[in-house]
């Protein structure tokens, strides 16, 4: 029962009905305390000489005496003198900057730390975090909505801290994803770096795996991940986690805008992971984020999940194993294959770009808005929710096919047009020079038809061994090819090769002498 003062009128009451004879039980329900309370009023009275025997004095003549045995006996060391030394250290945890505790995980550290579990309880803690450090939250007045077995799980983020993320090097914010099945409240609790839709489908997807079953119905926050246009009535969902839902067999219910008791369970859930991520995270400092989903998979197993719930007054494991894992729907035969989904305008060249890379779509498309669905192998185009076109996702920047360009165009890319005849003059040339100028029409066969005719015409004037190494040089040094640069590599060549000395064979060397033989000596013979 929570503790408060006894007022002088009931404490008279107590002691009028104990000198009546009645039961201690029998005082405690009729005045609404605790026997424990009752006992320590009618021991005092009988310390203090008072007898159900003999006639009982004046009420303030009770109260006084009552009062001076109190005031005698001797006071044992409370559990408040106990948490004195501690004060700092309860302050430091539960005002901390990046990891501040709740006052209830703070006292399971403490008493960790310190060795004060069965010596101090947490109601006495809380008075003494009332008195010195802060103030608890008032009672709110709420209504709780119950739902069946397997019927409906809520899911929400949460932002636990900062952390290093060694993968980038720098750090960043520490979410919490929390999946709440509504009828057990047992908890999947995923601790990552990111909030995206393959991240939120992901995390879905090992939460369904994690339950071995799949819940009829998900409440959601209106995240973009999940939701990209909020809405009463016609909320637009993310493709991507309509996936997961369809494919799973179960339905999405976002919630309200500016409305968290439509999921209050995970809502309320919330402080609660958060403070025991931090807690653990407090415990191990260092710890890799793949531990620490680990360990905090642990705790709501372990620890959350064997504790009586406040509102069910049941364990949420084993309302769980009993109850609500039969109810959930079985999970599929085969693997989801998650896929992200992406708008993307065709441009004038009929091509669209997805993560730096370039695919081709017809020229009917140019101007238009089409759906890429991208799976790790796979990148789908769709025009109202029709199939237009399909691509292996290789490691090509760029990928063309002539067939998307309108009928006039492909003409040009016929065996007989510009681009097959300048590949002819190029391989006629050299292979090193053919390699530079498919290369080039590969990027873009019509931006770059110039350039390719340019560099044509020049190496056709120029020496043929010439222009293979000039090629070969370009290429090797990732020179960009168009006439200027070919031109630039041409002159250094011929330069190089006029500063070179001329060869001879062996047979001109007999008429070569020293520069002595050249020289007219006066004093020899005339």
């Amino acid at each position: 029962m929570a503790y408060h003062e006894i007022s002088n009128m009931d404490a008279w009451d107590i002691i009028r009905r104990w000198h009546d004879r009645q039961t201690t039980s029998h005082i405690a329900r009729a005045l609404g305390y605790d026997r424990k309370t009752v006992r320590s009023y009618t021991r005092l009275a009988s310390v203090s000489g008072l007898s159900p025997e003999e006639p009982l004095p004046p009420r303030d003549e009770v109260l006084a005496l009552l009062d001076r045995c109190a005031r005698a006996k001797p006071r044992a060391s409370t559990a408040q003198a106990l948490l004195v030394p501690h004060l700092e250290r309860i302050r430091q945890l539960i005002n901390d900057r990046d990891l501040a505790l709740t006052p209830k995980s703070a006292f399971m550290v403490l008493c960790l730390e310190h060795d004060l579990g069965g010596k101090v309880s947490y109601t006495s803690f809380k008075r003494f975090v009332r008195t010195h450090a802060l103030d608890l939250h008032p009672d709110r007045v709420t209504c709780r909505i119950e739902v069946g077995p397997g019927e409906e799980a809520q899911i929400d983020y949460c932002l636990v801290t900062t952390m290093l993320d060694p993968a980038e090097g720098r750090r960043r914010r520490l979410y919490a994803f929390i999946g709440t099945l509504s009828h057990s409240r047992l908890k999947y609790v995923e601790l990552t770096f990111r909030q995206d839709q393959v991240s939120f489908a992901c995390s879905h997807i090992r939460m369904f795996e994690h339950f071995s079953g799949v819940p009829r119905r998900l409440v959601i926050d209106n995240l973009k991940s999940g939701v990209i246009t909020p809405d009463l009535y016609d909320p637009k969902l993310n493709r991507t986690y309509a996936d997961v839902a369809e494919y799973f067999g179960t339905f999405i219910d976002p919630a309200r805008v500016v409305h968290p008791k439509d999921k209050g369970k995970v809502e309320r859930d919330t402080r609660t992971v958060r403070d025991a991520a931090r807690r653990i995270m407090v415990l191990n400092p260092g710890a890799p984020l793949g531990e620490l989903n680990r360990l905090i998979m642990h705790w709501s197993l372990h620890e959350y999940g064997q504790r009586l719930h406040g509102t069910t007054r049941e364990k949420p494991f084993v309302v769980f194993t009993e109850r609500e894992r039969p109810a959930l729907l079985p999970l599929p035969a085969k693997p989801f294959e998650v896929a992200q989904w992406k708008q993307a305008t065709v441009h004038p060249d009929c091509h669209i770009q997805f993560k730096g890379r370039t695919y081709p779509i017809s020229y009917a498309y140019v101007g238009k808005t089409v759906w890429i669905r991208a799976t790790e192998h796979i990148l789908q185009a769709f025009y109202q929710d029709r199939l237009i076109r399909q691509h292996a996702i290789g490691r090509s920047h760029r990928d063309t096919d002539p067939d998307v360009y309108p009928p006039d165009m492909r003409a040009v890319l016929d065996k007989n047009g510009t681009h097959r005849s300048l590949l002819s003059r190029a391989e006629a040339i050299g292979p090193h020079f053919h390699g530079m100028i498919r290369r080039l029409l590969e990027i873009h066969a019509f931006m770059n038809l110039r350039s390719a005719m340019g560099l044509t015409d020049l190496a056709e004037r120029s020496e043929g061994q010439l222009v293979e190494r000039a090629a070969r040089i370009m290429s090797d040094h990732h020179i960009k090819p168009i006439p200027k640069n070919l031109r630039a590599v041409l002159d250094k060549l011929r330069a190089e090769a006029l500063q070179r000395p001329l060869p001879f064979s062996e047979a001109s060397g007999e008429f070569l002498r020293d520069s002595t033989y050249f020289i007219h000596d006066p004093k020899g013979p005339s």
